[in-house]
């Protein structure tokens, strides 16, 4: 049995973990850290759960891409290159990602976006940072489609030992939020930034509605973890 006779502790500390989250509203940057301190306190708490591991591995990998990319994105010196980086891997990415139910909304934002950037590029204008967002929007395909074909990676590579969780089906559903919000955000600056629209609405609630997803996403992995706990304590 993987979890030990301090279920208690270990209970109350993820439950800290939650509390943090909600006292951190309106602070994304700290809360990124707390959500990925999150995520590796359950990993180690649950360390011999194959797949709830691999659902956690997914999660950390797509919020440690974007917090080590963000400082490339922001310096002069990588801009263009990522830029250019960023809309490629995109294209291919719809190209593979054909499952997803959201491939060709994206296809038809990501076009929005790449027709902006050529106005700019032609007018010599000041282009807004939008390839930041459809970065973003591209870790989530990813992470859409690793949720959905996780169980058949576990399968082929620990046939023993895989098996479906709900919070693979819960967190794929939530991360369609996600993505959708980005196409919002990026519709929203190509109509302010091109067609001189006044709206900021999305942009200054997209902050507040990315962190109340998170912390409904932490505590989807803390249920999941408090299933297994107590399909342990029966088995004990």
């Amino acid at each position: 049995m993987f979890v030990g006779s301090s279920r208690l502790p270990k209970i109350f500390g993820s439950v800290l973990f939650v509390c943090a989250g909600f006292l951190t509203y309106g602070d994304g940057l700290l809360f990124e850290k707390i959500y990925l301190a999150l995520l590796g306190f359950v990993a180690v708490l649950f360390i011999r759960d194959i797949n709830l591991v691999s659902i956690i591995i997914i999660s950390a990998a797509a919020n440690l891409s974007s917090e080590l990319l963000y400082p490339l994105v922001i310096s002069e010196q990588f801009q263009v290159s990522l830029k250019l980086a960023t809309y490629l891997v995109t294209c291919w990415t719809l190209y593979k990602v054909s499952e997803d139910s959201l491939r060709w909304p994206t296809v038809v934002v990501v076009a929005l976006c790449l027709g902006a950037e050529a106005y700019w590029y032609f007018t010599s204008q000041e282009a807004a940072m939008i390839f930041w967002y459809v970065l973003l929007l591209t870790i989530n395909l990813w992470v859409r489609h690793f949720l959905f074909a996780r169980v058949f990676i576990m399968a082929k590579y620990f046939p023993k030992r895989y098996s479906s969780l709900n919070l693979d089906h819960t967190l794929y559903q939530l991360v369609f939020f996600y993505i959708l919000l980005h196409q919002f955000i990026l519709v929203e600056y190509v109509l302010r930034r091109v067609f001189d629209l006044p709206s900021t609405f999305v942009y200054y609630a997209a902050p507040y509605i990315f962190h109340g997803l998170t912390t409904y996403s932490a505590l989807l992995v803390l249920i999941q973890g408090y299933i297994l706990i107590s399909k342990n304590w029966f088995k004990a």
